[in-house]
């Protein structure tokens, strides 16, 4: 082999041995660096799974006030204040701090104060049967044709209650769900707290 020959297999090895080393150096300072610290944990949820007889009141009385006529939002400082419900040109005033809830096996109370000129001011008490824990849970539940209370208030204005405290228990299982991403599928209910569950949407079989 002629001296050039050598040299430039000289040259060549010098190379690769020169990179090797790089290449080496830097997945040694690769695997030293600290491994990255983990992310900010997720906000917590601000409507829980479970619900006791305090929260819930608080979380329906918020609810019940509902959208005022001009579909302007009630500021949160003023969400349990009383509200005037207008229908058919009667007028009644709805207590909103007077909700108060009772969670028993299977069945949800909900009491609200509401007023009129006739009747003063006095409790009409809605109650709602639901799933059990542990049995299959569904978005339904089953009443009575009227609040219980006084006759003549209940008549009037029972059925505008009724669909008003189902549906500030509807959209508390809507924002339950929409906080994890997920569909509200069940309420439940056993002595004292009311459960609610989310999960992926329920896809008919066709």
């Amino acid at each position: 082999m002629s001296i050039h020959a050598i040299v430039v297999v000289a040259v060549i090895f010098l190379l690769v041995l020169l990179v090797g080393i790089v290449i080496g150096w830097r997945l040694g300072a690769v695997s030293k660096r600290p491994p990255s610290p983990p992310g900010p944990p997720p906000p917590p949820h601000k409507i829980p799974d479970i619900f006791d007889e305090v929260a819930l009141s608080s979380a329906l009385a918020v609810r019940l006030a509902g959208t005022p006529a001009n579909g302007a939002r009630i500021p949160a400082n003023q969400s349990n204040a009383s509200v005037i419900w207008v229908d058919g040109g009667d007028e009644v005033l709805v207590h909103l701090n007077s909700a108060t809830v009772r969670i028993m096996d299977r069945m949800l109370l909900v009491s609200v104060d509401l007023e009129t000129d006739q009747t003063g001011r006095t409790s009409l008490v809605v109650a709602l049967a639901v799933s059990g824990e542990g049995e299959p849970a569904g978005l339904v539940a089953t009443t009575d044709e009227f609040p219980r209370g006084n006759a003549l208030l209940a008549a009037r204005w029972g059925r505008a209650l009724h669909a008003a405290v189902w549906a500030s228990v509807l959209a508390l299982a809507s924002e339950h769900a929409t906080e994890r991403a997920m569909a509200p599928l069940g309420i439940s209910a056993a002595t004292g707290r009311l459960r609610l569950q989310a999960g992926n949407p329920l896809q008919a079989e066709v």
